[in-house]
């Protein structure tokens, strides 16, 4: 592996774009992050490079997010019970 090129979510799981060393760019391929935990160097590489691509939350961290319900001003006559947005 030379380099991570990019990341996404795919059906919730995270995915890279891998750079292979001695290979062209047509064989770049989205490997999963389970795939990638041995090249943690790149991968910190990438997020240095670039911040707001997307990752993986950890539970830990997502369980300390302060949840709070919300009033859906747009359909008033709606009550939203299932939807929280985040209070940061």
């Amino acid at each position: 592996m030379e380099e991570i090129l990019d990341s996404h979510l795919r059906h919730n799981k995270l995915e890279f774009l891998v750079k292979w060393e001695g290979y062209m760019n047509e064989n770049n391929s989205w490997e999963p992050g389970d795939n990638c935990k041995n090249v943690c160097n790149a991968i910190a590489a990438f997020y240095h490079k670039y911040p707001q691509a997307p990752r993986q939350i950890v539970r830990m961290q997502f369980n300390k997010l302060n949840f709070q319900p919300y009033q859906n001003f747009t359909q008033p006559n709606v009550l939203m019970i299932s939807h929280l947005e985040v209070k940061v």
